[in-house]
């Protein structure tokens, strides 16, 4: 994201106390976003970008609230509820586990950008959606976040076969259809439910059947240097890469980048839509791993949205092809079948 004004979203009044980091090398930099200095430590600056509280104000649209994960890892989440699925006449909704972007080192469930697009995907597709606050790198490098991911999905699992009756959470009880459960993210985000997907394929994560899985211009990488793209520079993917890859893994070959050097044929996965942007650098890279997951015999789907870069669905909330996304999204949630070969 290599941004600093997002519609006003995005405070544009940089504040930090430079008294913090006077004597101090840096090492890596993301302007306006995050510090590391050569001592290990990190500065992440929260007046960036805006947090926002969960709410269930009852004239909001979605209801929305905060839920501990893991009190030994911090693991957390944010749930979105639909209004209008409190009802007696209400049926089940679909669950969708969402994994936000920020290139594995920024962004959270709380972000602002992040709060208004899942409140709008929640309310627009009808889902139950749980939005997952993993650990960033470089404090937690790959692959802490989807270790996270997938334990978060594995905590809602064991909501779902009731075995935890003391924090069983009534949003899902009540209201989540285990059957129909999607993973979704974007950019970095989607490459986390790329992962998660696998794993979840390779175990047992009954009773909850995954029915689909929702890539957003999903962060893969390389040593290719691409330009081209406002919302994503080289200099913020090299940056991203370097912090977030275990010390010393090469690029080109770490699955975490190239998604192709894990077999795809022997794993059974649900259908998989790849939305991609029509101006995002990473737009071949995209379309190489649609390619990847047809050629391995799975059920894949793509989009292209025209006009728009990297992540446009959260970075440009005014976009009107935020509407176009959401209703492939809709779709797909309602038209998707079981795992296949």
């Amino acid at each position: 994201m290599d941004a600093l004004s997002v519609d006003g979203l995005v405070k544009s009044d940089h504040v930090h106390n430079p008294g913090r980091s006077r004597g101090r090398s840096v090492e890596e930099e993301l302007e306006g976003f995050l510090r590391v200095y050569k001592d290990g430590s990190v500065e992440r600056f929260s007046c960036v970008v805006s947090d926002v509280p969960a709410s269930e104000a009852p004239q909001e649209p979605v209801a929305s609230k905060d839920l501990l994960m893991d009190s030994r890892t911090a693991l957390w989440a944010r749930f979105y509820l639909p209004r209008k699925a409190v009802s007696p006449l209400g049926s089940r909704l679909p669950l969708l586990i969402y994994f936000h972007g920020g290139g594995f080192v920024l962004g959270s469930p709380a972000w602002s950008i992040y709060h208004v697009f899942i409140c709008r995907l929640a309310s627009e597709t009808n889902c139950l959606v749980v939005s997952v606050g993993y650990r960033l790198a470089p404090e937690h490098r790959l692959p802490v976040a989807y270790d996270d991911c997938f334990t978060a999905v594995e905590w809602i699992r064991r909501q779902a076969e009731q075995k935890l009756q003391r924090s069983q959470d009534s949003w899902l009880s009540s209201y989540a259809d285990f059957s129909r459960c999607f993973l979704a993210g974007d950019s970095a985000g989607g490459n986390i439910a790329h992962h998660v997907a696998l794993r979840c394929a390779r175990l047992d994560v009954k009773p909850l059947e995954m029915r689909g899985v929702i890539l957003l211009q999903p962060f893969f990488g390389g040593e290719k240097v691409e330009t081209g793209d406002p919302n994503l520079s080289w200099r913020w993917m090299d940056v991203f890469w370097k912090l977030s890859l275990p010390v010393g893994a090469k690029r080109v070959d770490h699955p975490a980048c190239n998604p192709l050097t894990e077999a795809l044929h022997d794993v059974s996965l649900p259908p998989v839509i790849v939305c991609i942007s029509e101006r995002d650098v990473l737009k071949e890279r995209n379309m190489e791993y649609y390619h990847a997951l047809t050629n391995a015999g799975k059920k894949a789907s793509y989009v292209i949205f025209k006009d728009v870069g990297h992540a446009f669905q959260v970075l440009n909330p005014r976009s009107q092809r935020i509407r176009d996304l959401i209703n492939v999204l809709y779709d797909f949630i309602n038209e998707s079948s079981p795992c296949t070969r």
